[in-house]
């Protein structure tokens, strides 16, 4: 689920932890925005205020892993697992104060999934998955400890999905779980607002997409889009359902327009513009267009030296090859 791990917290009571509510709200608001600079500073401001808290740190790794995968820059890999190390040091000291801190086991089984989640994005599976075995318990402890967490139950939610959907990603891996459960602990988390709501929408629309509930995906979008407009994580999600339910003319609409907003944010995302200059070779193979199929396919191929270097990218130039000799042998 890349990229769609990132949970910002409120107390139970719906009170931010270290700082007023308006505070995080504005915070949040600017990175789905994509306004990174202001973000990052409202965040440092308030890890200034209480650098015991791990709260604020918590949330400084949410940012990390956004901009991570919104702009494919892997070099801030390091920071982001090691400003996560110390969101749990945090979260043990607290725990050796008061073992019986809700918020610390909230934080730092929050913090695991999301670690898990940008281990599996660079295609460390037995990492992500032993990472992920330790959120139940973390998460199911906090919420034992003080049952108006909601975000806890956001986490659960999430590996309630993955437990269900296992065989789909890791065939043969066997694991039980309910989608249904998984849909109302994220509908929950969506419903209830606050700082959760956005994050809980973009899982929503990914869950409706992978079990091919394609309109409300797309609604999920176009309310993510209407409050964030030009948010490249839900233009790429958007793409994708309509990729999925046939609207090709759409799928290179949407594409051309986040060509144009990767080139001018991130000029040296190779790994964004090879993503999305894939799905729209998909939509023009779809739609008989083989020239342009082809431009799309050798851009991609032609970035094959940096393979090695650039997150996925491996993957990309292999199905833009298979694609341009699909494309061949059927001209033949």
């Amino acid at each position: 689920m890349v990229g769609l791990i990132l949970v910002l917290l409120v107390s139970g009571d719906g009170e931010c932890c270290i700082a007023g509510v308006d505070e995080f709200l504005q915070a949040r608001e600017l990175c789905y925005l994509q306004d990174y600079g202001r973000a990052t500073a409202k965040v440092q401001d308030l890890i200034v205020r209480d650098n015991g808290d791990p709260a604020g740190m918590f949330w400084q790794a949410c940012l990390l892993q956004m901009l991570i995968y919104d702009s494919g820059n892997a070099g801030l890999l390091d920071s982001f697992y090691q400003t996560s190390d110390r969101v749990v040091e945090l979260c043990r000291r607290r725990l050796k104060k008061d073992p019986d801190d809700a918020r610390a086991y909230l934080y730092w089984g929050l913090t695991e999934l999301n670690r898990a989640n940008c281990l599996s994005w660079q295609n460390r599976k037995f990492n992500a998955f032993m990472t992920m075995l330790k959120v139940p318990g973390l998460l199911n402890r906090a919420l034992a400890l003080d049952p108006g967490l909601d975000d806890a139950r956001f986490g659960l939610g999430v590996i309630e999905y993955f437990k269900a959907t296992a065989d789909r990603y890791c065939f043969g891996l066997g694991l039980i779980g309910s989608r249904t459960r998984a849909y109302q602990l994220v509908e929950a988390a969506r419903a209830k607002g606050v700082l959760l709501q956005p994050m809980a929408e973009f899982l929503l629309g990914f869950m409706m997409k992978e079990d091919r509930r394609f309109i409300e995906g797309e609604e999920c979008c176009k309310r993510l889009l209407k409050r964030y407009p030009g948010n490249r994580a839900a233009c790429r999600l958007l793409r994708d359902i309509y990729l999925d339910m046939g609207r090709y003319e759409d799928v290179v609409e949407l594409g051309r327009a986040l060509d144009q907003n990767i080139r001018q944010t991130f000029p040296n995302n190779r790994y964004g513009q090879a993503e999305n200059w894939l799905k729209m070779a998909y939509a023009w193979e779809r739609l008989g267009d083989a020239d342009s199929l082809a431009v799309y396919c050798l851009r991609i191929t032609s970035w094959a030296s940096y393979q090695d270097s650039v997150p996925w990218l491996k993957n990309y130039v292999r199905e833009a090859k298979a694609l341009l000799k699909r494309q061949t042998r059927g001209r033949e």
